[in-house]
């Protein structure tokens, strides 16, 4: 469903708002986060965006190596608080993109009506597999996992802009 089409029988319009999870919410959903609230705002789009793990432990910082790729796309993490995934958070998003197929099974479980989506569907090469968890590696994999997260976001943005059926 497109953005129009999504918000369209709303009486008062309000911010499209776009949930982005992965497991901790210290590397790839914060850097997810922070890129496309820059995206959505380049777009034209007004969104709220927000970030959460399946098994977050709240109130940690960005790992610092996503902070510093985060850091060179000029993207800033320093201000990331870490939270779990709810039933509330599920409920207050229009569409939750997740890192990994496993983050999709378990939003489901939360909210089984809720538009839930891999985030690699939209990239480029419209990858079933997901994002790999830089956690524990070193920065070069933190840098390809932020390559796949900014193509397939960049891809996301440009669906909505089009108006075009995400589904």
């Amino acid at each position: 469903m497109g953005l129009a089409a999504k918000l369209g029988g709303m009486s008062a319009p309000r911010p499209y708002r776009v949930l982005v999870v992965c497991t901790g919410n210290t590397c790839r959903s914060p850097m997810g986060e922070a890129l496309l609230r820059r995206l959505m705002a380049e777009a034209g789009i007004e969104a709220e965006v927000r970030s959460a793990g399946t098994h977050a432990a709240p109130g940690w910082p960005a790992h610092p190596l996503a902070g510093s790729v985060a850091g060179d796309a000029g993207l800033d993490l320093r201000s990331h608080v870490s939270r779990p995934l709810t039933r509330e958070l599920m409920r207050w998003a229009d569409t939750v993109l997740c890192m990994s197929p496993g983050h999709v099974a378990r939003a489901l479980e939360l909210d089984e009506a809720a538009d839930v989506r891999l985030v690699t569907e939209f990239g480029p090469d419209a990858s079933s597999e997901g994002v790999v968890d830089p956690i524990g590696k070193d920065r070069e994999v933190y840098e390809r996992s932020f390559v796949v997260i900014r193509s397939s976001l960049e891809s996301f943005v440009a669906s909505l802009t089009r108006g075009a059926p995400r589904g």
